[in-house]
């Protein structure tokens, strides 16, 4: 009998243990814990080949921010692509927004090359100069069929 008890106690244990692990690994994934304040970018893309929200915004190779939402402009039929970026992080309004790929196979992001104007984007702006995904299919067929 002790022996049972003993048992369902060990697995009743883990099953614990496993819950706290995952309730952390969730909570770090949404942020719960991270009260960085974030400010949001929105640009227009013409195609944004498999961009999804939660894909990572870098500089450099350096992640600072992440994709906050995916849209479609009713009016002129572009993707409008919201970033959640650092606060401390100061982009001029004349930066580059590139969709790019980690290789052939890897997640894509948005890419910021920084600019040199000396006025700063703010919360909600729109970024002017977007580069479009381009796909290795667009490629191929430009060069076998041009």
């Amino acid at each position: 009998m002790s022996k049972k008890i003993n048992i369902e106690f060990a697995l009743g244990l883990i099953i614990l243990i496993i819950s706290i692990i995952c309730f952390f690994y969730i909570s770090t994934k949404i942020n719960l814990f991270n009260n960085i304040e974030k400010f949001q970018i929105n640009s227009s893309f013409f195609d944004i080949g498999n961009v999804t929200i939660g894909n990572e915004v870098k500089i450099k190779g350096v992640k600072v921010g992440e994709v906050s939402s995916i849209s479609l402009d009713q009016e002129n039929y572009m993707a409008v692509i919201t970033t959640s970026l650092d606060k401390s992080i100061k982009i001029p309004d004349d930066s580059v927004f590139k969709i790019s790929n980690n290789g052939f196979i890897g997640s894509p992001y948005i890419e910021i090359q920084l600019g040199n104007s000396e006025k700063i984007l703010k919360n909600n702006d729109n970024s002017i100069n977007n580069i479009d995904a381009i796909s290795l299919e667009e490629i191929i067929n430009n060069f076998i069929f041009k």
